[in-house]
């Protein structure tokens, strides 16, 4: 198709002199008109009637397909002309040389046949991936939810309690996991390395390896056993090495499957495991397993990760033993954690005095400078949590800001200074241990407008969320990241948990920090664009 006229939306947010643009087109030897905004109804029907008179030949420009191109399928069906972005051009005489190659190489529709495959792959098993696959296998499809873990629950499972509602993490996650695990319709491949994806929307080819646990999850009750005899003893990765663990066992006690596994790595064959198996679950030649799936659509539910605390060297942490991480810090309280729920120090001794430090790493340049967003709530809440293992607890936050935007965040912001937690506006400069092992953080009061030092048992870093490091490799091409590594929606407003790869959406923190509740909107929200996909009605690709 020869393309010899362009028609120019005059958007708002165009930053070029479209006058001058049409000078530089004609010029050329194209013709470009300015109709109404396309995106009105008067601009739609100044189309209508143009298409009507000329159906062939017309390129439109202005706002990109992101935005317009689903409106005008819609409305004008195979007919519906090719549309290029002008947005991000501020040049008019490099805006009419876009346009001049478009012409010369329109941009071709792609194809939309019905997709092959209703199946889904969703990859990781946090809260946010386990609503996206109920969602979608309440709705009649089969999911596939992998996950790297021995378990799925992600981050949320480590937690104690959730803000702002202070409830237990586990009571409210462990059902819903449970539920993921009993669906008829979800195949549950944890411990699995996803190897390679393919293929286009409705036709994915997926490639995963199922790592050997060396115990039969069909045989194994979960009676832990093996645990018990096992002489090798490694510190435990899910209790962030405050704990020791054995080097075969179930990973936490509310775990999905509740199955246990054996780490080769560690392992030094001594058998004990095998002869304590009463049920012989256990078998130590097991390989990997290869195993290939085709489905329609990919979600994407991979989480982000902490950044290493270690990299602000003057706050002390891996030096100074009572200088923790925010996770780490909720393990120490948790009832299932390391000291079975008791707020004490490395060395035993109770604690009467914490300290919480915000923006680590957060809002810095020479790390993450833009806000984690969750880590006041979660400081907040942490404190609390303080004061309710002890009401004489004294609890201090050091704070840059206090950002506390979500819904019942600000309550839970009022409730923590009514309850006696101090705020001090002033970020530390740097811990020391005095002679005791105890922190002692050295701070300028910026409300009081003076140097001062706290002395504390305890000091907990709120470190800053990061984009994950490693992302399922695709073949063909890749969801696009920002600028900070987070993946991209294909339009920050009108589709953001789509990503920038057709049938492929997002959810959840590996697209840039959010709390739990906006993750499970976004399970559920990607969940819904996949059914539209999906649908037995729908012929076109996103």
């Amino acid at each position: 198709m020869t393309i010899n006229k362009v028609l120019i939306c005059p958007c708002p947010d165009l930053k070029i002199d479209l006058r001058v643009l049409q000078e530089y087109l004609a010029r050329g030897g194209l013709a470009a008109r300015l109709p109404a905004p396309l995106c009105t109804p008067a601009g739609l029907k100044e189309l209508k009637n143009y298409l009507a008179s000329e159906p062939e030949g017309l390129l439109i420009a202005a706002c990109g397909p992101e935005v317009n191109a689903d409106l005008f399928r819609r409305v004008f069906g195979e007919k519906a002309p090719p549309v290029i972005d002008l947005l991000s051009i501020s040049d008019p005489e490099t805006a009419a040389g876009v346009l001049t190659l478009a012409c010369a190489a329109p941009p071709e529709a792609a194809p939309r046949p019905a997709p092959a495959s209703r199946d889904v792959l969703v990859v990781g098993g946090g809260i946010g991936g386990c609503q996206a696959a109920l969602d979608l296998a309440d709705a009649g499809h089969r999911v596939y939810l992998v996950d790297s873990s021995l378990s799925i629950g992600g981050t949320m499972a480590q937690l104690d309690k959730t803000f702002p509602t202070l409830d237990c993490s586990i009571c409210i996650l462990g059902p819903r996991l449970v539920e993921v695990a009993t669906h008829n319709n979800i195949e549950l491949l944890t411990f699995a390395d996803l190897d390679s994806i393919s293929g286009r929307a409705g036709a994915f080819e997926v490639t995963v390896t199922l790592k050997p646990r060396y115990v039969d999850m069909a045989k194994c009750v979960g009676c832990g056993s093996c645990a018990e005899v096992c002489p090798v003893i490694v510190p435990s990765r899910w209790n962030l090495g405050l704990k020791p663990r054995k080097c075969i066992r179930i990973i936490f006690a509310q775990a999905v499957p509740l199955s246990a596994t054996l780490e080769k790595e560690y392992c030094i064959d001594c058998q004990m495991c095998v002869a304590a198996c009463d049920h012989q679950a256990i078998d130590l030649g097991v390989a990997p397993v290869k195993k290939k799936l085709a489905v329609g659509a990919v979600i994407l539910a991979t989480g982000a990760r902490p950044l290493d605390p270690a990299v602000k060297s003057e706050y002390g942490y891996g030096r100074i033993p009572r200088v923790l991480t925010a996770l780490e810090y909720e393990r120490l309280v948790c009832a299932t954690g390391p000291t079975g729920g008791s707020l004490i120090a490395p060395d035993g001794t109770p604690v009467k005095s914490l300290a919480f430090i915000q923006c680590v790493g957060s809002r810095d340049r020479r790390f993450l400078p833009y806000c984690s967003g969750i880590c006041c709530t979660a400081s907040i809440k942490e404190a609390m949590l303080a004061l309710e293992h002890d009401p004489e607890i004294q609890a201090t936050i050091f704070f840059n800001d206090i950002r506390t935007s979500g819904k019942g965040f600000e309550e839970l912001y009022l409730r923590a200074k009514k309850a006696g937690v101090r705020f001090i506006k002033g970020l530390p400069g740097r811990v020391e241990a005095d002679a005791l092992g105890r922190p002692v953080i050295h701070y300028d009061d910026q409300q009081a407008g003076q140097r001062a030092q706290l002395t504390v048992d305890l000091a907990v870093l709120a470190a800053g969320l990061q984009a994950p490091k490693e992302l399922p490799v695709f073949e063909e091409a890749f969801p696009e990241r920002d600028a900070f590594g987070f993946l991209r929606g294909r339009h920050p407003t009108l589709y953001p948990v789509d990503s920038t790869l057709p049938g492929v959406f997002l959810a959840g923190t590996c697209q840039g920090p959010q709390d739990i509740s906006e993750t499970v909107c976004q399970g559920s929200a990607a969940a819904a664009r996949v059914m539209r996909l999906l649908s037995p009605k729908n012929k076109m690709t996103p």
